[in-house]
This record gives C-alpha cells, structure tokens and sequence, in this order.
C-alpha cells in the first residue's frame, strides 16, 4: 500500500479517501528507557491545574506537544514517548477533567478552552523555538481550536502538525454506523444517559454496563481493549458530560487555513466509528499539503491499535518539520 501526499490528491479526493493503506510498517526500538520526566502543574487561564510530563532530547530545538482524546491521558502515547525520547524534546499532559488534571468549573468543558489550555501548555514548556503539536480525536480540535484563536503560532513557531482521528467539524450527524433514522436519536438518548451517570463519580459497575458496549466500539481491537479502558475507567463520568456538547458544536475547518504553511499528516482508521475517514478526507481537502493515511483494520483509537505505523509517519512527519524549520531559518 502506499500513501500519496500531493496537494491535488488531497483537494480531489472522493468522499471516502482512495488513499492506500500501511499494513505494516519498521517497528521502534522500546528499549532504551528514557530519564525520569520532569513533573509539573500548568496553571491555566481560569485557574484549573494541567499535570504536565516532559522528557526527551535537550540537544534538539524542536518540542513535540500530544494532545490525548476524550476520556483518555497522557499514557496513550506510551510508544511514542519511547520512541521520540532520544530525538526530541517531548510535553505530554492531561486534558482538563481527564488523568491527574483538575476538572474545572461548569461550562469550562469547551474546544475553546482547551485550545487556550494548550497554549498555557506552550507558554509554560516551550516559550520559545520550533514546536510540532501532535493531537488524537479531541486532541486534534485541541490544536484547531489554537489554531482559530492564534493563527500567528502557526507562522513562526509550530512547524508540523499530526491529526489523528479527528474531526473539524459535523459530528452532530455522526451515525455510529447505524441507520440514518436510528442515529438520529442516538445523541439524545447518550446524552441522557450521562446525565444519569454524571454524580456518581468514577465509573462503576452502572457505568461500566452502561457504556460498555460504547467503549468497545471505540476501542476497536480486543488487544488494546484492557488498556484502553483502564484509562476510560479512571476518568470521571463527568468528563464525558461535560465535553460531549462541545464535540456536536464543533466547526473549525476555516481554523486549518493557519496550517496551510507546514508539514501535516492526517492519519484515520478504515472502521472508525466515532470520527469516519470521510471527516479525515475534509481536513485534508481543506488542507492540501497534508499526507492523508488510512489504516486498514483500525478503529477510533489507532494510536493504541496501531503503535507501529502511528510513530512511524509522526517521525516522517518529524523530519519534514525539521527541514520546514530549517527553511525558514534560512529565509529569516
């Protein structure tokens, strides 16, 4: 299989992408263990507490920023981290409500806010130098949402971006795979059922019953499935009331003009439910120089479902943004 990268493959591209698909790809070494990360709390603008982790190479100009999904952490970019820490300087935190972050006042559970959380996030880890920021599902509206608010980053500072399983926007008429007529009432009903559930803390065994059958088809491959939901499981009921308005709301597809300048990868699963590689397609149409791949195989949580070939094209992606950044030293 192979991928194809050139502006007019990714503008013409039909609605379900006729872009080729990596089966297996080079897998990193894990064994080199990386120092002990330096730990941190990133206040941001309201106030609420962001756990931050950075680690990796100080010999390189260039930080990395992962921006995890809803209801995961940090801990899903456990390959990654293994294998960019001798190459580059790495940031990884939990969203608001998600891991060891604080939650935030009602209302704060917007894309809004968390594009502003990235960039306290930025300001406070990396002020200064070259920057990819690298975002799965809602990680990546985390980085169009900065985008949207600070178009003037994406000029001089972030040199690559990778959007993983993400969406700029349409989710409110997502289908799950379902019937047109039966997805309709889907968000109603889910919507519901968090409201039930939203008090009751952590999820318990009403929760677990009540989501499970979500979480599975979310999670895809029943190897990752333990892992995955460990991390599902240890983020509050809450968090999945709070921010699900905020993902049917979403429209920032004007946001991607700011990262029209720069190396891009858009990565999707071929059975992703959740966020279809149509909304891939869209991103990359309205994207043209981005690298658009599809999984074969690979549900919505590809960065656990599919390690390998993820850090594969992020350390692609990771040279391209290092000659970019040469580029416009040199212009400069």
């Amino acid at each position: 299989m192979y991928t194809d990268s050139s502006p007019t493959a990714c503008a013409t591209m039909p609605t379900m992408p006729a872009v080729p698909v990596v089966s297996r790809m080079p897998r990193p070494s894990l064994a080199a263990q990386a120092p002990e990360p330096t730990r941190l709390t990133v206040a941001a603008d309201d106030g609420v507490g962001l756990y931050v982790e950075v680690e990796g190479s100080e010999d390189t100009e260039i930080t990395v920023v992962f921006c995890h999904g809803l209801a995961l952490s940090q801990d899903c970019w456990r390959f990654q981290r293994a294998a960019f820490a001798h190459r580059a300087r790495l940031v990884f935190y939990d969203q608001r409500g998600h891991g060891r972050s604080d939650r935030g006042a009602q209302g704060s559970a917007t894309i809004e806010q968390l594009g502003r959380d990235l960039y306290r996030v930025l300001a406070e880890t990396a002020p200064e130098g070259p920057v990819v920021l690298v975002g799965h599902s809602m990680g990546g509206m985390t980085i169009m949402a900065l985008a949207e608010t600070h178009p003037d980053l994406f000029l001089d500072r972030v040199v690559g971006v990778g959007l993983l399983s993400s969406s700029a926007g349409g989710l409110d008429r997502l289908t799950l795979g379902l019937p047109l007529h039966a997805a309709g009432a889907l968000y109603p009903v889910l919507s519901g059922v968090l409201k039930v559930l939203r008090g009751r803390g952590r999820i318990g065994d009403y929760g677990r019953r009540a989501t499970g059958d979500l979480i599975r088809m979310l999670v895809g491959r029943p190897s990752v499935l333990g892992l995955a939901a460990g991390m599902i499981s240890a983020t509050a009921i809450e968090a999945f009331a709070d921010f699900y308005p905020t993902l049917a709301e979403h429209d920032r597809l004007a946001a991607l003009a700011a990262l029209q300048a720069m190396p891009s990868v858009v990565m999707v699963g071929a059975d992703d439910l959740l966020t279809p590689a149509e909304h891939s397609t869209a991103i990359c149409a309205a994207l043209p120089p981005a690298e658009l791949v599809v999984l074969p195989e690979t549900g919505h949580n590809l960065v656990l479902e599919r390690p390998y070939e993820v850090t594969a094209y992020l350390g692609r992606l990771l040279t391209k943004a290092e000659n970019h950044w040469k580029t416009l030293r040199r212009a400069a």
